[in-house]
């Protein structure tokens, strides 16, 4: 890998008075080795337990925060828009919410006892927010203002905001890619998630709403969908799995950070309670190319895997490597090594 230098480096039960029905327990993941599933054995920043609304907690990353934050003794209300037809393993304890939350009078039950909300709702997709982009306005500005709008009225409750640290910048002019790097997004989905970031940097400002924007690099890791255009390293797998050669665009020596979903999940919990920069770079520093991970992926799987090249897209970053040195001093975490980490998700997705 390229190594660019860093600074430092279901059954459900009814619950009388509560936001939603409980899930009941269900098996845990695997967490990778440097993430030990004993909540004493892990990272506490802050003793206190917290009450906690994700929303969007049913997704990729959503599952892995709200099952870190039940490890570390915190109480969880999940709310996504629809309840999936299977939930996600090791929720158990948390209370889930079926609800649409554009109107800011959703927020009135939601937010009720709450410490901190995690904002992981993504709205659509890079292709289709390009494609659509006055839908995406809709559905990725209008939940995140009214939930603002709410929390204007609640001092005490903080707000952690997902946004998309592969996007948000465009093409770096340095790397790795500090928080203070100018941010000229080449696509809707960066223009949605870089405005989102404005409207909470206005409500902190103007009206003191506490909130914290964490820039994720891109993440990888089971059971992260596919079919969506979105996450390449599980559309890889996936065409491993079923005989098909890897699709890269360009000359496949396009660089990206990539950062286990576990890491991720670990630095929303780590950050929560705690003080420092208003936005956080979340990545791991590291480079990898499409054809370093071609041959991470062959020696992983044990396949010889054909690629199929394609012309290179217009809207494609050709590289990005996250400065994640603020997040790491802060929190004390060290990401997971990328090959253990591919590894790892390979023999959960061939189990």
């Amino acid at each position: 890998m390229v190594n660019f230098p860093v600074k430092s480096y279901e059954v459900e039960t009814n619950v009388p008075g509560g936001v939603g029905p409980v899930l009941e327990a269900m098996p845990m993941l695997q967490l990778p080795g440097h993430l030990d599933a004993d909540p004493r054995k892990r990272i506490l920043r802050d003793s206190t337990t917290r009450s906690v609304v994700v929303l969007g907690g049913t997704g990729f990353i959503g599952t892995s925060v709200s099952r870190h934050l039940l490890l570390d003794g915190h109480r969880v209300s999940v709310v996504g828009r629809r309840r999936p037809e299977r939930m996600p393993l090791g929720l158990g304890r948390a209370n889930f919410v079926e609800q649409k939350v554009s109107d800011v009078n959703a927020y009135e039950r939601i937010l009720d006892g709450v410490t901190d909300v995690v904002y992981s709702f993504t709205g659509l997709l890079p292709y289709q927010s390009n494609v659509s982009p006055l839908t995406d306005i809709a559905e990725s500005l209008s939940p995140l203002i009214s939930l603002l709008e709410a929390l204007r009225t609640r001092p005490d409750v903080s707000l952690v905001f997902l946004s998309s640290g592969g996007t948000v910048y465009g093409n770096p002019r340095v790397l790795p890619v500090p928080e203070d790097h100018p941010t000229d997004p080449l696509t809707s989905y960066g223009i949605m998630k870089l405005t989102a970031e404005k409207y909470i940097g206005m409500y902190r400002d103007l009206y003191g709403v506490r909130a914290r924007v964490l820039r994720v690099a891109n993440a990888y890791g089971p059971l992260q969908p596919v079919g969506r255009n979105q996450g390449v390293i599980a559309e890889f797998m996936n065409s491993v799995i079923h005989g098909r050669p890897l699709s890269i665009f360009g000359t496949g020596r396009s660089v990206r950070d990539y950062i286990h979903v576990e890491d991720v999940a670990a630095a929303v919990v780590a950050t929560l309670g705690v003080g420092g920069p208003n936005v956080l770079n979340v990545g791991t520093g590291v480079g990898t190319s499409l054809l370093q991970l071609h041959q991470i992926l062959q020696e992983v799987s044990g396949e010889r895997i054909e690629l199929n090249f394609f012309e290179s897209r217009g809207f494609d970053i050709e590289s990005i490597v996250l400065d994640s040195s603020s997040y790491q001093a802060l929190t004390g975490l060290s990401p997971i090594d990328f090959k253990i980490g591919v590894e790892q998700t390979w023999n959960a997705l061939t189990a």
